[in-house]
């Protein structure tokens, strides 16, 4: 999920590209609508924290309130501190910054994947 097509197109397609089946959201709200729908068919949701309207922190909350062990990575472009940190260090499975980096992103999926219980 991510709010800029410019970000988000690139990433559908590397992961694509890579044997992935990939859905995904331009927004939180319909993020959540989505994987409220689909979460048997997710196994991982790669998550902008830096977004209009609900924000990726409140939007990993409400995932991790329909499924605790949802596995998500948060992506951001800006460094990361505070309240945010504390939310992704306790509930996210790993971090990625942006824009991605195609060995890092493929590298941080399949470890998370894997192992990201």
């Amino acid at each position: 999920m991510d709010d800029e097509e410019n970000i988000r197109k690139p990433g559908e397609e590397m992961l694509a590209e890579f044997g992935y089946e990939v859905i995904s959201a331009s927004d939180g709200e319909s993020a959540l609508e989505i994987y409220r729908e689909e979460n048997k068919r997710v196994d991982l949701i790669i998550l902008d924290l830096i977004m209009p309207g609900m924000g990726g922190g409140l939007c990993l909350q409400e995932l991790l309130k329909i499924n605790p062990q949802a596995k998500v990575i948060i992506a951001s472009g800006y460094s990361v501190n505070g309240s945010e940190k504390k939310t992704i260090e306790a509930n996210a499975k790993g971090f990625i910054r942006k824009p991605y980096n195609v060995r890092e992103m493929l590298n941080l999926v399949r470890e998370v994947l894997d192992n990201g219980s």
